[in-house]
């Protein structure tokens, strides 16, 4: 009984650490594999008002362009990652920018609440 208390307590505590810590973001580990023969660039962390993410940098090469590479990565629209049951959130991939040569690819959490 007490083990289960102490899980309880601790996962309550997880979960409320996930809903004030909107600085946290995703591990570059959590970004897809770049197909050859493009390569990954630059990774940074970004921040707005609805809180932190990265991005990736992807260096385009031919004969892959911008559009045929979200297609074979399978990122014409976001995916999510099912929901983590210990902080109630899921991680989601998506292309930030995918004009001309920049070919740039997020990584967010986002709460199982969220409309997304």
């Amino acid at each position: 009984m007490l083990i289960s208390g102490v899980v309880l307590v601790a996962w309550l505590c997880s979960i409320l650490w996930t809903a004030i810590d909107e600085g946290g973001v995703p591990s570059d580990a959590g970004f897809p594999a770049i197909p050859a023969p493009s390569t990954v660039g630059a990774i940074s962390e970004e921040c707005g008002s609805g809180g932190c993410w990265r991005e990736m940098v992807v260096d385009v090469k031919p004969p892959q362009t911008a559009g045929s590479l979200a297609v074979e990565m399978d990122l014409a629209s976001e995916r999510c990652e099912p929901v983590n049951l210990w902080t109630l959130r899921k991680t989601c991939t998506g292309i930030a920018n995918a004009g001309g040569k920049d070919f740039r690819i997020y990584l967010r959490y986002s709460p199982v609440l969220s409309k997304y």
